[in-house]
């Protein structure tokens, strides 16, 4: 159970709330587990090379076999040759995903977020109804809770009026602002300080008076 200050746009406490988490213990390898996987998930693996067969030219021998004081060579295709084929070199077909089951991912993103909150760098604020998107307001949060310039996750509900919220925080320089459903563990960790909606860490843990 831990004590947090809910406060508003404007960076000041409004009252004291409650959260718990499933779990009160960070584990380490569940979340080394899950940002290694959520690395691997996110690369394309596009990259290609050619092999001997496919590298285009060099049908014609280079060199004729005897006489010319030089090793015969049959194709500038050849490995050894400057571009020629690679031997054993990468192919888009190779899956980089990792997997972890459902107990790591939730102990990892659990931890994340208690490590955040021992290290006094989370903090809940109420929900945010914005008409259109404004830069100004999330500076001036920032500025309020003296984290201006830091990297920072914005973190809103799922409702229809969150699009201007993240388009607001999202324009600031080192902020990333997603819905509590987009959030991963890397991001958590990544950032230096977490803003989450009430509604949104309602998601994630109990929130008592």
């Amino acid at each position: 159970m831990s004590k947090l200050n809910l406060i508003n746009i404007d960076g000041k406490s409004v009252k004291e709330i409650s959260f718990e988490l499933p779990t009160d213990k960070v584990y380490n390898q569940a979340m080394f587990d899950q940002v290694l996987a959520e690395n691997a998930g996110n690369r394309q693996g596009t990259h290609s090379t050619l092999t001997k067969a496919e590298v285009r030219g060099g049908g014609k021998k280079p060199l004729q076999q005897k006489h010319s004081g030089n090793a015969r060579q049959g194709s500038i295709r050849n490995p050894h040759w400057v571009g020629g084929g690679v031997v054993f070199g990468p192919k888009p077909n190779r899956n980089y995903k990792l997997g972890t089951n459902k107990q790591v991912s939730k102990k990892a993103f659990d931890s994340a977020l208690l490590v955040k909150i021992n290290n006094k760098s989370l903090f809940v604020i109420e929900d945010q109804k914005i008409s259109k998107p404004s830069t100004k307001i999330a500076t001036k949060l920032f500025k309020a809770l003296k984290i201006d310039g830091q990297k920072n996750l914005f973190v809103t509900s799922d409702a229809k009026e969150s699009l201007n919220v993240i388009k607001s925080f999202a324009n600031v320089n080192k902020t990333a602002a997603k819905k509590f459903n987009q959030v991963s563990v890397k991001d958590i960790l990544n950032a230096k300080n977490v803003i989450v909606e009430l509604s949104a860490i309602k998601k994630y843990g109990k929130v008592g008076a």
